[in-house]
Parts: structure tokens; C-alpha cells; sequence
């Protein structure tokens, strides 16, 4: 994956087209309008400059935003993997175009009409209006002024006016558009059957000279990776708390402050029955106020102590508020009146009553203090990090930092990239593991290099100590591995064989159901599949069910498993231009079309005046956007 994306940013030109495709955020949304090297243009597109402070704004939100969706911190490889600093650039210069154009057009925008643009800004909003202390807040956390702010507001707006006046009425043909929808919601009726390898026939070991041509074929396959061996120094909260330094009175302290965690809430045992009318709920109830007992009832009705009671319930458990209401004003072994309930008539009891209670101090302690101390030891983790940061930078190994502050050193060896170790083993316990792996195999033996973050909690430092390198491994170290290799594509080839046997049958005019009943073979039935999946079918299967007319006839693979498939029945979908169904396609269509018209515009624009980038503070501010 990462070599796709590599070839996808490569080509500084084409980074830079790449960004036009997402010019319509520039336009059609604030697109991240919202910290301090890159003063001065880092691009410059005809008499327009792009502030290197709006691209390392722009840059890092983008870095945070795809980090979130990612669920970690990217590494600076990575971002540059993902094309996200040129892509950036490429939308800013595709701003800038429009921009140019609009003042050439002497486009502008008047003082109120801006002014009313920002007020409805949804992120300046607080009780639902305008609120300038949120406004002022969220400019100061995005990094930016207020004057910065408004200057690119302007240009926005400015921006909208121009791609109105030029897509405002873009619209896709009706005829396309239905090419559209038959595409989106057509579905198909598909017969077919499944191969499992596991079916094949067992197979038989290779000879000497299959396995060697095997093996030659594949050596890169059987090769060994590279290793290194380091040793890592760890801070997370867990390895400086100290529960011994809590005191009683700082734990008493804190228990007052959330004793409420520690409260059991009142709970009553809830007894209900249910009758369909509320006549004979009535009825039951005069019965008890005259004498009769709730058992009694119980007995009429044939209902059992389990039928009726639902146990210690606290109010807030109770699915429905009028019976829990209810049950809550009941003493305990109180009968309720007829209550109207979701699914009837209640009488409801309150069997027992259990009192609201307090984990008494003594009892909790020892886990308020281990709370207090895991509180302060996270607040603690960047004045250790620092004083550990100052040993390494007087000199001192990783050991001796260890051994004087108290933190956990751990050697790992020979270990590849991936968590595989020499000897056989799968290591999954290091701390940030895919990040610290990686930069331990960025770097060389005996240099410093900079701490891996752990996630949001703490730090790793490491030094690699030795390096194994890669090398092609000799059949004799992987004969067992190389011959299950062989099977394994053995059965698979083999149960391909059988799937196009199946299909050469099928095209030769016999129906998949007799050739499923001559092979021993189940013949499934999917319906109503569409292009967007199905249950029944996997992905490739159902890419390949789409690829000919209804009576196509085709195969698919998925894992080791063969499909063999007849399409039945094609559905075109109705169509109606004005339908509700259509309206989201043709929104998103007819935004599409004017978008792709911008997208000529700017490189129509560019072409005419050119722009020029400044490299070296593009690199600066990538270099520092992480």
C-alpha cells in the first residue's frame, strides 16, 4: 500500500494537480481557513502569494485530521507518503488562481455582507448566535488572528461569488443521469457454486527437482529478514506511580470529592403483572383493596414468582418511566394502583426495598491512592521526560538512566521489522510497536535517536546494538516451510482447474444445476444483489456477476474459495428524474460537474500566469508540521 501511495505522489507536477481535485473545498466549504515560522510566501501564483503560514496551518490540520481517522500520530514519512504537503499546496495554489481571476474581474465583497458571512459561522456559534469570545476563541487555538481571519474569509467568499457565477446552474443531462442510476441500483438474480480447497484431494510431497525449481522461483519468499537487537528505556504513568508517596488525608480528600462514585443508589425488587384491559387490571385491584392478597392474583392467572419479578432495580434501570415512577413512591411490600403501561395494564410491587449505601473509606483507600498517584504520575511524565532527555544529553546510556531514575530497560534481540523474532517467536508487547519498529530499523547501531511517543501516555528511547542483515536462506533451511508453500499453491491451482472445468461445461450449454448435481455440488441461489454488495457473495464474486448481460456466465476467486456463477436475472432499476431517490445523486453529480469545470478554470489559469513555489520553506514547514 505504502508503494501505491509513493507512485501516486510522486512527480512534483502531478502533487500539485492532485490538490486541484479538491479544489471545490476552497470553495465550496471554509476549508480549514484556520503556527510560527513560514512567514512570506511559499508560493506565489500570478500577482497572488500564499502565505507560508496559512500552508503550515493548512498542513497540519490536515496531518491531525487523517492522524484522527487513522486512530495514530503520522510520521513524517507517511505524511509525505500520503502526497498530504503537495496535495495541500496544490489546493492553495488552486485558491490563489481564483483568486487572481477575482481581482482581475474587481470582485469583491462589501463590509456588512462579510460581516454577516462570519456571524452565521457555525463554529462562532454559542447558545445559537453569534458569540465574538467563542470567535476570538477559536481563531486563538486554530493558531491564526483575527485579521488573517477575515482577509481570508474575504477571499472565500469572493471565491463562492466566481464558482456561482460559473457552475451555479451546472446540471447533468437527464439521459446521463439515468446511466447513473441504473448503475448505482440495478440488482441481479445469481445462481452459482462454491469450491473449497479444502475439498481437494490430498497431495502428494514434491520430488526433489519440483521442490528446487519451486524454491529458486520463490527464493525471495523464503528469505530472511533483516534483525536488529536494541535496547529500549520506557515512561508511561504506571512505571513513576508511587501509591506509598498518597497520604490518608490527600486519599480522604479526593474520597469526599467523588464520593459519589461510590455510592450504591437506592434499588427496589420491581413484581409486575401485566393485564391485557384495563377492566380487569381494576378488577384485580379492588379485589386486594378488599382483602385479597397479590399472590392471590398471581394465583388466578396462573403466573409463577418468576413470571412477575424482575429483581433489585435502581430507578434510572427501569425501561419504563411511569412504572418507574410509580414503584419509587411504593413502601415496601405496597401494591400500585392500575397503571398504564407500553404494552398494557400494571400492577405493580415493591417486593423489597434496599437502601442507597456508601463505600465506607477504610474499604476503597488503597484505590483512591492508586488513583491519586496515577493522576499525578501522568502529570509527572513530562518534567521525568525532560530529566531524562538531560542525562542522555550529558552523556549517559540508556542504562544509566535507567538505573538512576527507576525505569524499566528492556533488551530486545534480533527482532525483524514486522515483530518476528530469529528464533521463531512473535513479539506484540512493545510499547507503540509498529512506530518504534520503525524507526528503530531507520536507524544505525549506536545513534541517538529521537523517543517514540506512546500514544498519548508516555515515551521510548532505544539504541540499536547490532544489526543482522537480510540474506536468501538455502532450501535446507526452509525444506518444511518451502514444502507446505508448494501444497498450498498445489491446492489452489488445482481447485482453480476444478472451477474452470465447471465453467467450460456451463458455457458449453449444460445447466449450472446439472452440473452441480453430477459433481455433488449445492447450487445457491443470491437475489436482488447489487453493485454495492451482498451477503451472500463476496466482492470479487459479485465485481465479476456485473461484468456481462443477464445469462452471463463467469468465475471468482475469494481466499480459497471458487465461485462459479450464472447471472439469472438482470433488474433495471425505475427511474423518474424528479424522484426523491434521484434527487441525492443528481445533487452530488451536478456538484461534481462544477467541480471538474473549476478544475479547468485553475489550470487554465495557471497556464496563463504561471506561479513559482519556494521550495526550501515548503520543506521547512513540512519538516515541522507533525
Amino acid at each position: 500500500m505504502m508503494d501505491t501511495m509513493r507512485s501516486m505522489a510522486s512527480g512534483f507536477v502531478a502533487k500539485i494537480l492532485m490538490g486541484l481535485l479538491v479544489l471545490s473545498f476552497a470553495v465550496w466549504g471554509i476549508a480549514d481557513i484556520f503556527s510560527n515560522f513560514g512567514r512570506g510566501a511559499v508560493a506565489t501564483v500570478g500577482e497572488t502569494e500564499i502565505d507560508g503560514r496559512d500552508y503550515q496551518s493548512e498542513l497540519i490540520l490536515e496531518v491531525n485530521a487523517l492522524s484522527n481517522r487513522l486512530g495514530r500520530r503520522l510520521t513524517s514519512a507517511e505524511t509525505a507518503a500520503f502526497g498530504l504537503p503537495n496535495q495541500v499546496l496544490g489546493r492553495l495554489i488552486g485558491e490563489g488562481s481564483l483568486n487572481d481571476l477575482a481581482r482581475r474581474f474587481n470582485m469583491g465583497l462589501s463590509p456588512t455582507e462579510l460581516a454577516k458571512s462570519i456571524a452565521q459561522e457555525p463554529a462562532f456559534q454559542a447558545l445559537g448566535k453569534f458569540d465574538r469570545n467563542q470567535m476570538n476563541l477559536v481563531l486563538r487555538n486554530a493558531g491564526t488572528t483575527e485579521d488573517r481571519y477575515v482577509v481570508n474569509r474575504q477571499n472565500l467568499e469572493v471565491r463562492r461569488q466566481l464558482a456561482a457565477g460559473l457552475t451555479g446552474k451546472a446540471t447533468l443531462p437527464v439521459a446521463a443521469l439515468k446511466v447513473f442510476n441504473t448503475f448505482s441500483f440495478e440488482t441481479r438474480d445469481i445462481s452459482y457454486v462454491t469450491l473449497s480447497e479444502d475439498t481437494v484431494s490430498e497431495i502428494e510431497d514434491p520430488s526433489d527437482a519440483e521442490l528446487t525449481s519451486y524454491f529458486e522461483q520463490k527464493k525471495m519468499a523464503f528469505r530472511a529478514p533483516e534483525y536488529r537487537t536494541f535496547e529500549m528505556l520506557k515512561l508511561e504513568p504506571g512505571d513513576i506511580m508511587d501509591a506509598s508517596k498518597v497520604t490518608d488525608e490527600d486519599a480522604k480528600h479526593y474520597y469526599e470529592t467523588v464520593q459519589n462514585r461510590f455510592v450504591q443508589p437506592e434499588r427496589r425488587q420491581m413484581q409486575q403483572i401485566l393485564f391485557s384491559t384495563e377492566e380487569d387490571a381494576k378488577a384485580a385491584s379492588d379485589k386486594i383493596a378488599n382483602g385479597s392478597t397479590y399472590e392471590d392474583i398471581m394465583t388466578e392467572r396462573n403466573l409463577t414468582e418468576a413470571d412477575i419479578d424482575f429483581g433489585l432495580l435502581t430507578k434510572a434501570e427501569i425501561p419504563e418511566k411511569v412504572a418507574a415512577d410509580a414503584l419509587y413512591t411504593l413502601e415496601e411490600g405496597q401494591v400500585s394502583d392500575v397503571i398504564k403501561g407500553r404494552f398494557g395494564y400494571l400492577l405493580l410491587r415493591n417486593a423489597k426495598t434496599e437502601a442507597s449505601q456508601a463505600s465506607p473509606f477504610d474499604e476503597i483507600k488503597d484505590q483512591l491512592k492508586a488513583e491519586i498517584a496515577a493522576t499525578r504520575a501522568k502529570d509527572d511524565v513530562l518534567s521525568v521526560f525532560d530529566q531524562v532527555e538531560d542525562e542522555r544529553a550529558g552523556g549517559a546510556t540508556l542504562k544509566e538512566v535507567a538505573d538512576k531514575m527507576q525505569l524499566p530497560l528492556r533488551m530486545v534481540t534480533a527482532i525483524s521489522v514486522a515483530g518476528d523474532l530469529q528464533s521463531g517467536d512473535k513479539v506484540t508487547d512493545l510499547p507503540a510497536q509498529a512506530d518504534l519498529l520503525k524507526s528503530v530499523f531507520d536507524n544505525d547501531v549506536d545513534f541517538e535517536a529521537d523517543p517514540v511517543e506512546i500514544e498519548d501516555s508516555g515515551y521510548a528511547w532505544f539504541m540499536v546494538k547490532d544489526v543482522i542483515e537480510s540474506r536468501d536462506r538455502t532450501l535446507d533451511e526452509v525444506r518444511n516451510d518451502a514444502i507446505a508453500a508448494w501444497k498450498k499453491d498445489q491446492r489452489a491451482e488445482r481447485n482453480a482447474a476444478r472451477a474452470a472445468d465447471l465453467l467450460k461445461e456451463v458455457n458449453a450449454g449444460k445447466s449450472l444445476e446439472d452440473v452441480a448435481s453430477e459433481q455433488g455440488l449445492t447450487l445457491e441461489k443470491a437475489a436482488n444483489v447489487s453493485r454495492q454488495g451482498s451477503a451472500a457473495l463476496p466482492t470479487p464474486a459479485v465485481q465479476q456477476a456485473f461484468n456481462g448481460p443477464e445469462g452471463h456466465k463467469t468465475s471468482a476467486v475469494e481466499g480459497t474459495i471458487q465461485y462459479v456463477l450464472v447471472v439469472d436475472k438482470v433488474t433495471e432499476p425505475d427511474f423518474d428524474a424528479d424522484a426523491l431517490q434521484i434527487a441525492g445523486l443528481k445533487q452530488r453529480l451536478n456538484e461534481n460537474a462544477g467541480n471538474d469545470m473549476l478544475g479547468q478554470l485553475s489550470e487554465t489559469i495557471l497556464r496563463d500566469i504561471g506561479y513559482t513555489i519556494n521550495e526550501a520553506m515548503m520543506q521547512q514547514i513540512v519538516n515541522g508540521a507533525r
